[in-house]
C-alpha cells in the first residue's frame, strides 16, 4: 500500500505493517494499493470526541495555499 500525507513523502506499507496519524492540521492526500497484480485490504479505525465531526474536508483554495507542504512526488 502506498501511502502519503501532508510534510512526508510517500511510502511503502508491507503487510502487517501499522501507522498512528494524529489529529490536527495535517492532511492526508492519498492512499492507494501499489501493487497492479494483486488486491489489498485498509483497515482504519477512528476516533473523535464526542460531537465534533470525524473528517474535516478541505476547500479546493486551501490545498492550494498550502502546496509547499507537500512532498515532491516521484515522477
Amino acid at each position: 500500500m502506498c501511502f502519503e500525507r501532508e510534510g512526508e513523502p510517500g511510502r511503502v506499507l508491507m503487510a502487517g505493517d501499522t501507522f498512528w496519524e494524529p489529529g490536527g492540521d495535517v492532511i492526508h492526500y492519498q492512499d492507494g494499493n501499489n501493487r497492479s497484480a494483486t488486491w489489498c485490504r485498509f483497515l482504519v479505525t477512528m476516533i473523535c470526541a464526542p460531537g465534533r465531526p470525524m473528517l474535516t474536508l478541505v476547500e479546493p483554495d486551501e490545498l492550494q495555499q498550502r502546496k509547499d507542504r507537500r512532498a515532491p512526488r516521484p515522477t
